[in-house]
C-alpha cells in the first residue's frame, strides 16, 4: 500500500511566501516597503531598473501572497508591508530551518 504524504499548513503557507519572494525585484520591493508606513507606487518604480508594468506584475505577486497591501489615493496606489504576515513568515521559516538543521545533524539511513 502506498503512503500518501500530506503537506502541513506551515509547509504550504511558507511555500506561497517563498515563491513570492523568489525574485530579486520582489525582495527589493519588500525591503523598500519595510522602511515606510506606506509608499506610492511611483516611488517604488523609481527604485527599480524595471518598467512600471513589470513592477506592477511583481507587486501583484506580493499582494497575492499577502505580503503587501494597497490603498487607492486619488489616481495613485499606496502600498504597505503586511507586518503581521511578515512576522508569521519569519517565524515559519525560522522554525523550518531549525527543524531542518536538527534533522541534518541526526541523519539516519534511509
Amino acid at each position: 500500500m502506498e503512503t500518501i504524504i500530506k503537506y502541513t499548513n506551515t509547509q504550504t503557507d511558507l511555500a506561497v511566501v517563498l515563491d513570492a519572494l523568489s525574485h530579486p525585484a520582489r525582495l527589493q520591493i519588500v525591503e523598500h516597503l519595510a522602511q515606510y508606513d506606506e509608499c506610492p507606487a511611483g516611488k517604488i518604480s523609481e527604485k527599480l531598473p524595471l518598467s512600471k508594468s513589470t513592477v506592477s506584475q511583481h507587486m501583484t505577486k506580493l499582494k497575492e501572497a499577502g505580503l503587501i497591501s494597497c490603498s487607492p489615493y486619488g489616481i495613485c496606489q499606496h502600498y504597505k508591508l503586511n507586518d503581521e504576515k511578515v512576522v508569521k513568515a519569519i517565524e515559519a521559516l525560522s522554525g523550518f530551518l531549525q527543524d531542518l538543521n536538527e534533522k541534518r545533524e541526526n541523519k539516519k539511513c534511509c
